[in-house]
């Protein structure tokens, strides 16, 4: 498995507080891949296919995935198709669980899915 540092509230990592928070207690793992890793996004609409957002667990569905993910419908993402990303050995991604999502008017998207951050994402890693 790939070794990796955990960060949270009392240890506060690279990533901005305003990334960090995506994901729960504001706790991720930084960590070097050590083999090639697919990882898996769900789009639509405004949301593209390559992004800095996205998983381990390929989606069982679209509802599961704006579950899992605390995919607020307020980010314009349809949610409507599925990209996967060949994310070669040696880059370094931030992954954790998805944190919680308040919604307008009251409520929440609880997430707790797997979440992993990519700050760059080269496009021919992207297969829409």
């Amino acid at each position: 498995a790939d070794a990796g540092i955990t960060y949270g509230a009392h240890d506060v990592g690279p990533l901005s507080e305003a990334v960090a928070n995506t994901f729960r207690g504001g706790s991720y793992t930084e960590r070097t891949l050590q083999s090639e890793t697919t990882l898996y996004r769900v789009y639509g609409g405004k949301a593209g296919p390559v992004g800095s957002y996205w998983s381990r667990t390929a989606p069982s569905g679209a509802l599961q995935a704006q579950l899992d993910g605390a995919i607020n419908p307020a980010w314009w993402n349809t949610i409507e198709r599925v990209a996967t990303a060949r994310v070669p050995a040696g880059t370094t991604i931030y992954e954790g669980a998805a944190g919680e999502q308040g919604l307008a008017g009251g409520g929440g998207l609880l997430g707790g899915g797997s979440q992993v951050y990519l700050p760059n994402v080269d496009p021919a890693w992207v297969t829409p």
